[in-house]
């Protein structure tokens, strides 16, 4: 089938027995689709939808004569013509509360450019929060002001280093989503919907920061068996509620990262968690090896 594409349709007439029903159509390549009834086998040839959307054909896809009827997760959406491309903050901040909506709706008005552009912006916010609240706790974590500089370096490199695991990821999800779900396979939406999840990985990152910063204020880290009785339940309470946020949160990024990539790919949710745990693994893997090798002395290093 090679240079074939399919259109998902979600009402097709059999002009025979009459039956509904949705699926593909294999594109004739004059505007029209091609089809065969699944109860009587008739061949069915109509007019493709305006503004279709065309897509590679899903693994378990089977020529007309005997075609696999594939509901849609999301009917509708992929038919529909896209928007002149924005940044949309309405729907980043929906995301929080109505990641359904907010991912559909961004489908249809974004694209990967705007999408990195947020990544980038606050990946930089969280690097130089992150390094100014680690600064800021010189006592806890039992380090000098001469470190600071150290601790700079490490959080630019840093960034390099997530901005890669992040392109990483969305295109390993879509791949996992396209050959073990039978999804659309879309990279580039992939990637910019999951840009719109990067604000929130960010936010909860700068929360738990804070909290840790927070709870464990005046505090030593490295003299932990010289604690006092008020010191440790400090800590006790401190490192609870680190974890209860912690929780919650990484819960809530994996309902809203699911999402993205069930909507981009037009699989279920559950099929997008396992897309994005199988694409995170591997961002995690490329993640410490470049943060490896690019913490070499300078004359060793690619």
């Amino acid at each position: 089938m090679a240079g074939e594409f399919v259109v998902y349709v979600h009402h097709i007439k059999c002009p025979s027995c009459g039956l509904e029903s949705p699926g593909y159509l294999r594109a004739l390549g004059d505007g029209r689709g091609v089809t065969a009834c699944p109860r009587c086998g008739t061949r069915i040839t109509r007019e493709l939808p305006q503004h279709y959307v065309p897509q590679i054909p899903p693994p378990s896809f089977e020529a007309p004569g005997h075609p696999h009827i594939r509901m849609s997760h999301y009917p509708g959406l992929y038919m529909q013509p896209k928007h002149a491309p924005r940044l949309d903050f309405v729907d980043l901040i929906r995301i929080g509360y109505s990641p359904t909506r907010a991912f559909t709706s961004l489908y249809l008005s974004t694209n990967l450019q705007r999408a990195l552009a947020l990544v980038v912006i606050f990946s930089i916010v969280s690097t130089v929060v992150s390094t100014l609240i680690t600064a800021d706790m010189a006592e806890v974590l039992g380090y000098g002001a001469a470190d600071v500089l150290e601790l700079a370096f490490q959080g630019f490199v840093s960034w390099i280093v997530s901005l890669l695991a992040f392109l990483i990821f969305g295109t390993a999800a879509a791949v996992v989503a396209k050959e073990i779900f039978g999804g659309r396979g879309e990279k580039s939406s992939t990637i910019a919907l999951l840009g719109y999840c990067y604000p929130s990985y960010v936010v909860l990152s700068i929360v738990l920061l804070v909290i840790f910063s927070v709870g464990f204020q005046g505090l030593d880290l490295t003299q932990a068996k010289e604690w006092t009785d008020a010191e440790l339940n400090q800590a006790i309470v401190g490192g609870t509620l680190l974890l209860a946020v912690a929780l919650i949160g990484v819960i809530w990024l994996i309902t809203i990262t699911s999402r993205a990539v069930s909507v981009a790919n037009d699989i279920s949710m559950g099929e997008g968690a396992l897309s994005a745990i199988l694409a995170v693994i591997l961002a995690g893997i490329v993640y410490l090896l470049a943060g490896m090798v690019m913490r070499l002395p300078l004359g060793l290093s690619f």
